[in-house]
This record gives structure tokens, C-alpha cells and sequence, in this order.
């Protein structure tokens, strides 16, 4: 798995859930999109752990260009915003599940689970947030 975040604390919280985890690891960490972008292309994980709003390269500009050269990659997007057309923009450029970063604590083991087996994963109320835009 690869973990894509600017904050280190929270990159450092993830891998230590994950790590603590008998069928996971966490393979490798970025810090920004352009960094994002080179960790995949030398890791290719099974899943990987996006923040939406990165800096250099935003999260959409990440999950496209890697979607592009590697089309069965597979992303969970983290972010802080819930409720408007980022969970929308993420679906339809293919990321597999969206989590609002308060959800962490419950809602990423299982969305990490059901990413891996090529599943979509979307906490109830990320489901209802879709709902109700449309």
C-alpha cells in the first residue's frame, strides 16, 4: 500500500494501523503529487491512500495520470471535505472509495479490504452525501 499525505503525523498514524494489520504493509509514503506519481511507478501497490487536495500535484491530477498508464490501479481518496463535488470528481476518475479524513479511525480497515478485492467502498454517509447532489 502507498500513503499519500502532506502531513507526516498522519502518514505515521496510517502506517502504524496498517502495519499493525497480519495482511497488510504499508510499501511506501509520499508527501505531494509529483512525489505520489514516482512512489507508484516504483512500487505499483495493491491500494493506495490519497489525499485530495495535495500540493504540487493535486489528488484528481494523480489518480488521472496514473489511471492513464496503469488502469487497474486502485485508490481510496481521503479528504476533509464531504458533501460537495469532490467525491463526485474522485468516483468518476475511478477512485474506488472516498473517506472523509474523521473517518479514518472506523472506515479505513474495511475500505482498504474491500479496494484490494476490486470492490467500491462508500461509508453510509459519503452514500448519502452522492445522494443527496443528485
Amino acid at each position: 500500500m502507498l500513503v499519500i499525505d502532506d502531513h507526516a503525523s498522519l502518514r505515521e498514524g496510517i502506517t502504524g494501523v496498517v502495519n499493525a494489520q497480519p495482511d497488510m504493509i504499508i510499501a511506501g509514503e509520499a508527501s505531494n503529487g509529483q512525489e505520489a506519481i514516482q512512489q507508484y511507478r516504483a512500487l505499483e501497490p495493491d491500494v493506495t491512500l490519497l489525499d485530495w487536495n495535495l500540493p504540487v500535484l493535486r489528488g484528481e491530477e494523480v489518480i488521472a495520470t496514473l489511471i492513464a498508464e496503469f488502469p487497474r490501479a486502485r485508490f481510496i481518496v481521503m479528504s476533509a471535505l464531504s458533501g460537495d463535488d469532490s467525491i463526485q470528481n474522485a468516483l468518476r476518475l475511478g477512485a474506488k472509495a472516498y473517506l472523509c479524513k474523521d473517518m479514518l479511525r472506523r472506515e479505513l480497515l474495511p475500505a482498504i479490504r474491500a479496494v484490494h478485492q476490486g470492490r467500491q467502498y462508500l461509508p453510509d454517509q459519503i452514500a448519502a452525501s452522492l445522494k443527496s447532489m443528485q
